[in-house]
């Protein structure tokens, strides 16, 4: 690689500190420039778009080489300390706002305001991404760019509630009945999974949220709020709903939840609109079954987490002007609609041109899954991503904090203050 990099660690799960050694003053020799960029989207349809995009790129730049190393999102946090402790890391990565926010706090990252500017400044942005934009800077200032949001919701299959003559729930209660009357002979009600995963976090904090709790104090990020009584009570609440879950079911990962929603047997589960794509893998006989409304609210406004995906570039990178075009590059209409479409239940578009052009409003898919798509964007005024904007939230997220909450109690039989306060002062710990 080009690059060189010198960096030192004092915590595990981000760099504390970047000193580069030996990297060009400028963005280098314009017929010889070689950029790396990481993708965390190993499925085989978005590693061919972002390649479409890499192989235009390179196309209309001649003597750029980009090389595109996918890493799934299970390896990449790893691989992103030891490429950063050894001085190698990429030039730009597709990432997540938490870990962004992580390696801001720690000076890796470059301003990107220039390329905000570069795709139309801050018109350019769509209503629906304000929470991702807002998650994006620092002073004022992007260290990262929104790229795509999608949120967590309450997936449902339509004929058992047909059947059972219910409708889809909109408070806890109404949650609680359901899963409850759901439940009986060979099926169960709710999808309630208790590993120590992104699948079970999800969950539960969009649960938080819609308690009116979250996991910091938005306003005083230092202040770890996760052992109040909003979230203590929502974590009671998420665990009392596993009776209504499968035998074994607490176990379960995001590939095993996903196949468990293709049976026909479970009646609801709280998870990313990103689901769509699970089913419609199984076929439209099981994709047709089941439907999504916002996550049931208690005492909040309602809420959920929010996913997506941003952009980030290192420090330190010999070719900083050419990394920055490749971003801005990527955020193009015609070069990001096509990945946007892979499944636009899971990439709602950052981008007000993309989602007010023709060929996005009249594609098939966004017809099919408008339902979806309208729950999301009412949704998202009301999402975040827990932790944020405190910048550990990315080491948090890596450590499944959240989810070792629900797993203590579902698992381990304990008091859901107990876990709550065990969690929020490992967080806590975590700020010395």
């Amino acid at each position: 690689m080009p690059r060189t990099r010198m960096y030192s660690f004092a915590l595990a799960a981000v760099a504390v500190g970047a000193l580069t050694a030996g990297c060009a003053s400028g963005s280098g020799d314009s017929s010889s420039v070689e950029l790396e960029i990481w993708n965390p989207e190993t499925d085989d349809a978005s590693i061919a778009v972002f390649q479409s995009m890499v192989d235009a790129y390179e196309e209309q730049n001649p003597g750029v080489t980009v090389n595109l190393v996918n890493i799934p999102w299970s390896d990449i946090f790893t691989k992103w300390q030891t490429a950063l402790q050894s001085g190698n890391a990429p030039d730009a990565t597709i990432g997540s706002a938490a870990f962004a926010t992580s390696f801001q706090e720690q000076g890796v990252l470059e301003p990107l305001d220039d390329v905000v500017e570069q795709i139309g400044g801050e018109e350019a942005w769509s209503d629906t991404a304000d929470s991702l934009v807002e998650m994006s800077k620092a002073d004022g200032s992007y260290f990262a760019l929104p790229y795509t949001n999608n949120a967590v919701l309450l997936w449902y299959n339509k004929a058992m509630f047909e059947s059972a003559g219910l409708t889809p729930p909109t408070t806890w209660d109404e949650l609680r009945d359901a899963a409850e009357t759901l439940t009986h002979d060979d099926q169960y009600g709710i999808l309630v999974p208790s590993s120590t995963s992104m699948v079970t976090s999800q969950s539960l904090y969009s649960l938080i949220l819609s308690n009116g709790g979250d996991v910091v104090d938005r306003d005083n990020p230092d202040e770890i709020i996760f052992d109040d009584s909003a979230s203590v009570e929502a974590i009671e609440f998420y665990s009392s709903l596993a009776q209504y879950s499968p035998p074994g079911s607490g176990g379960y990962d995001r590939p095993e939840a996903q196949a468990a929603m293709t049976t026909g047997k479970l009646g609801m589960f709280i998870y990313g609109s990103w689901m769509q794509a699970a089913l419609d893998a199984a076929g439209p006989d099981v994709a047709s079954q089941f439907a999504a409304v916002p996550v049931p609210s208690e005492n909040g406004e309602g809420g959920a987490f929010m996913g997506g995906l941003s952009l980030f570039a290192f420090t330190g990178s010999e070719h900083p002007e050419e990394t920055k075009d490749l971003l801005a590059f990527m955020l193009e209409p015609e070069n990001y609609e096509p990945y946007v479409l892979l499944n636009p239940v899971q990439s709602i578009p950052v981008l007000t041109e993309v989602q007010q052009s023709e060929s996005y409003l009249t594609n098939e898919k966004v017809i099919a899954q408008a339902e979806v798509i309208d729950a999301v964007k009412t949704t998202l005024p009301y999402s975040w991503f827990f932790g944020l904007p405190n910048p550990h939230a990315g080491e948090w997220e890596g450590l499944n904090l959240i989810a070792q909450a629900a797993s203590a109690v579902i698992e381990q039989g304990r008091s859901a203050q107990e876990a709550a306060t065990e969690v929020a002062d490992e967080m806590r710990a975590s700020l010395d």
